[in-house]
């Protein structure tokens, strides 16, 4: 199984590191015990037999140092290898030649050099290194037997073969053997941690596979402690509440997710699966979404509780398609009562308006006559403006569509409002920067629709206050809009009228037809769009208008916002 590159380098160096310190204690040791010899017998300082252990631990030292300087600390390649034992053999065979080579009773350390073998190259490094030092003491053992090197302060000794052979066979045999036993032992620890580090390769994948799953889940999902803290939280959740893992990890779940903790408890907190209830939630930048979530409880292996697993998803698209099939249901009924109806007043409110009018025309009417038919004029044109926007209200569908940009639209009733109605209040009418925002539809109709919005804005705000238009696009559910807002500094609307606003006929106006937001919506939706509203009492409200851009009306789609 393929490891992490950067782990397995980590692991290399930890090893080198290792070996370097213990090759780094040994020398020291081997230095302080002559640095204590030569205290006790300063004559001792210049024989010799103590210059060759000084320059041992100087070839020592100086090796190490060459090889950190060349390599660090992690394992070396196979040509530095063979000069690392070299170097080790070295370093023994001095320190056995001058302490006697033959008599020395530091033959032993080889053993050392062997195990430090199997800890750089395992069962191969082990052998070798034991080769190796075989070879070394063979050799330096016979040149003593033939004379031809003497340890310092040695005198020449005559040495049997048959000692010689026996010394040269038993070292030889020790070494080899640690070597292979070493070397065994080595392997089985070079094959125990490849396995600890393949099942750290199976967690790991296993942790982020986990963490992929988790975060790519289109829900949202976090876990609570038994405390009542959130301890997970994945990335679907954050982008719906409007926060970062920062903001919700450790935190309350109260804090987090307020209203759910209400919920689970009219549900009980029994070892069931609660039902899927919504709740409002009101993120951090001042959007209201409506949130449908589940919980259940968290076991570990042994069935015990420690926790809660919430998972929820934004319901505010589905809310909002619900509500719009309502209104198109709605407008659907009302708009054929109202279109009968409209057809059934008109006539006769004709005949109406004509006779009056001839009356009017006669002579023989009175003073008094006079104005009764002055009333049932005016009230006759009033009630055929209402007519005329019952038929505009239940009227075809856009008659001239066509390509055109809400930009110039948008700035074109500013224009016009500000010239007159915003003039005479004393509001200020504000035009944002906008940019080129296409759509397709009915120019007169969304003009119809701009109209109606900022008339509104401008009777809701009052004397000096402002009224603010706006235009951009945006990505919503999956497809581009273009959007226009109209925003008033008026005293708002309140939440038990807000669900009322689309009705025909509801109005909170003295002398309006409640008819003018009922016809901005058909129009709308006639267009494939939608208006949300968002209101702020006593800071005024915003209406924003959703029209599909002119690329998403022929079909492209675009990236989920």
């Amino acid at each position: 199984m393929a490891r992490d590159p950067g782990e397995g380098t980590e692991g290399t160096r930890a090893g080198g590191r290792n070996l370097l310190l213990i090759r780094t204690v040994i020398t020291f040791a081997l230095l302080a015990s002559v640095v204590s010899v030569q205290i006790r017998s300063p004559e001792l300082l210049l024989t010799g037999g103590f210059q060759l252990l000084y320059f041992a631990v100087l070839l020592s030292y100086g090796w190490l140092l060459l090889r950190y300087a060349a390599w660090g600390s992690v394992d070396l390649p196979p040509y530095a290898v063979f000069l690392q034992a070299v170097a080790d053999v070295a370093f023994i065979s001095i320190i056995v030649f001058a302490t006697g080579l033959y008599d020395s009773i530091f033959s032993f350390m080889f053993v050392v050099v062997i195990l430090l073998g199997s800890l750089e190259r395992y069962l191969r490094g082990a052998v070798g290194w034991a080769l190796l030092s075989s070879a070394a003491y063979t050799v330096l053992v016979y040149l003593q037997m033939r004379g031809i090197l003497l340890p310092p302060g040695f005198e020449a000794t005559y040495v049997p073969f048959s000692q010689f052979a026996r010394s040269a066979v038993t070292h030889s045999t020790a070494f080899l053997l640690t070597g292979v036993l070493s070397g065994l032992l080595g392997e089985e620890i070079r094959k125990g941690k490849e396995k600890v580090r393949d099942r750290d390769d199976v967690i790991l994948k296993l942790e982020s596979f986990h963490k992929h799953v988790i975060d790519n889940i289109p829900s949202g999902l976090l876990t609570i402690d038994t405390h009542g803290r959130v301890n997970l939280v994945n990335d679907t959740a954050c982008a719906i509440l409007g926060m970062t893992r920062e903001d919700t990890v450790g935190k309350p779940i109260g804090q987090v997710l307020s209203g759910i903790e209400g919920s689970e408890a009219r549900e009980g907190r029994d070892d069931s699966r609660v039902p899927r209830p919504e709740i409002p939630f009101l993120r951090a930048d001042g959007t209201e979404v409506f949130l449908g979530f589940s919980s259940s409880p968290m076991k570990d292996a042994e069935g015990h509780a420690i926790g809660r697993v919430v998972i929820f998803q934004d319901l505010t698209p589905i809310r909002q398609m619900e509500e719009r099939v309502r209104i198109a249901d709605r407008l659907a009924g009302v708009g054929e009562l109202a279109a009968g109806l409209a057809h059934e007043i008109r006539n006769p409110l004709a005949s109406i308006a004509g006779s009056s009018q001839l009356l009017r025309e006669s002579a023989a009417s009175s003073g008094e006559s006079a104005t009764l038919l002055d009333i049932i004029g005016r009230e006759s044109q009033r009630l055929n403006g209402l007519i005329t926007d019952f038929l505009a209200y239940t009227g075809p569908s856009q008659r001239n569509t066509t390509r055109l940009d809400v930009a110039l639209l948008l700035r074109d009733v500013a224009e016009a409002v500000r010239a007159g109605e915003a003039r005479e209040k004393g509001v200020a009418v504000e035009l944002a920067p906008l940019p080129v925002l296409m759509a397709e539809g009915d120019g007169e109709q969304l003009k119809q629709v701009a109209w109606n919005l900022v008339r509104n804005a401008l009777q809701a705000a009052p004397a000096g206050g402002k009224v603010m238009i706006d235009g951009f696009e945006q990505i919503r559910h999956g497809f581009r809009y273009v959007v226009a807002t109209v925003t008033d500094t008026g005293a708002g609307i309140a939440p038990g009228i807000l669900e009322k606003i689309f009705n025909p006929f509801f109005t909170t106006k003295e002398g309006g037809t409640g008819l003018g937001l009922s016809i901005s919506q058909r129009i709308v939706h006639q267009h494939k769009g939608f208006i949300e509203v968002r209101p702020a009492p006593g800071k005024g409200c915003a209406f924003s208008v959703f029209l599909p851009a002119a690329s998403a009306r022929n079909g492209e789609r675009n990236g989920d916002g």
